[in-house]
C-alpha cells in the first residue's frame, strides 16, 4: 500500500510541476471549496513538500500556528 502512495505522490507533484502561482491558488481552492476527501491526500503531499522545505525555527513556527487554529 505504500508504494501506491509514492505514485500518487509522484504523479501530482509531476502534473503540478512548473504551475505558475495563479494556477496553484486555482487549484487548491478549488480543491477546498469541492469538500470532497479526495483532495486530501493531495494537499497533504503539497503540505510535505512546503514543510520539508522549511527550517527548523521556520517548522516551529508554522506547528505553533495551526495549534493555534485547532484551540
Amino acid at each position: 500500500m505504500r508504494s501506491d502512495y509514492m505514485d500518487i505522490r509522484k504523479a501530482l507533484l509531476t502534473k503540478l510541476h512548473n504551475s505558475s502561482p495563479d494556477e496553484l491558488k486555482e487549484i487548491i481552492n478549488g480543491g477546498i471549496a469541492s469538500k470532497e476527501e479526495t483532495i486530501l491526500p493531495g494537499l497533504g503531499v503539497l503540505f510535505e513538500e512546503y514543510y520539508n522545505s522549511l527550517n527548523s525555527m521556520q517548522q516551529d513556527a508554522m506547528i505553533h500556528a495551526i495549534s493555534s487554529l485547532l484551540k
